[in-house]
């Protein structure tokens, strides 16, 4: 529903291998029973935001779909790759040179966590 903004049932039913629409119709009532999504007059159920739930640690910008960790990636490489070649010159920078490269296992492995809990496309 994220990637296609609006979608049928039936669409639904064969985006995520439903063995039925009536499967998929239950599952898109449930989220508009928690004001997820609206349903148009035609059957057409639509995405009302992304700043709810879970999908506040995502930014959806076309078509793709970036957990808000990866930003964090970003920042400790970059304090990676500017810390580690002077730390051995200076023993404080060392410190900082750990924490940027802990810092940057931690943000790696929260962002395939999150990409592992959207659906496959």
């Amino acid at each position: 529903m994220l990637k296609a903004k609006s979608s049928s049932a039936r669409d639904v039913q064969e985006k995520l291998g439903f063995s039925s629409p009536a499967l998929a119709q239950h599952h898109l009532e449930k989220l508009r029973k928690y004001n997820l999504v609206t349903k148009d007059y035609d059957g057409t159920y639509r995405v009302r935001s992304s700043s709810f739930g879970i999908l506040k640690l995502y930014i959806r910008t076309g078509k793709w779909i970036i957990p808000r960790t990866f930003f964090f990636i970003i920042i400790f490489a970059v304090l990676t790759a500017s810390f580690i070649p002077i730390a051995p010159q200076q023993p404080y920078y060392l410190l900082v040179a750990v924490v940027a490269v802990i810092g940057l296992t931690i943000a790696v492995y929260e962002t395939f966590r999150s990409y592992r809990v959207l659906p496959p496309t």
